[in-house]
């Protein structure tokens, strides 16, 4: 399994977690609409601006910030980090920052390998 694949794999744990099956297999559709091409999880991972985009129609501008900041703050949960702002990194992820594309790519990494002895290299720069 790529890396890709597992963190998507923890995205999708994570909503399920938040939704439940039901409502996560609706959302899952509504956004397969909009971007067929790649999973929501993977379009997520990449493109943070474009799911943001495609959750809008859905939960609207404020409701789809806020359910972003939920999935973040569980990631944050689970990766035990203390210095990430989920309300800072998912605006920068909204807006496509480089950086916060790669601290959500770090979070998963550490969440991934929570039960094993990894030591990933955090970016703090959220923090206010």
């Amino acid at each position: 399994m790529s890396k890709e694949d597992r963190y998507a794999s923890i995205l999708r744990s994570i909503l399920e977690e938040l939704l439940g099956s039901s409502a996560l297999k609706v959302l899952e559709y509504q956004l397969s609409k909009n971007y067929p091409e790649t999973s929501p999880y993977k379009l997520l991972l990449r493109e943070p601006q474009l799911y943001y985009n495609a959750l809008t129609p859905i939960f609207g501008n404020e409701g789809s910030l806020i359910f972003l900041k939920l999935i973040l703050k569980r990631l944050i949960t689970r990766s035990n980090i203390t210095t990430i702002d989920p309300d800072m990194l998912a605006r920068s992820l909204i807006r496509g920052e480089k950086d916060a594309i790669n601290t959500l790519l770090q979070i998963l990494e550490k969440v991934a390998n929570f039960r094993g002895e990894a030591n990933p290299k955090i970016i703090g720069y959220l923090k206010f």
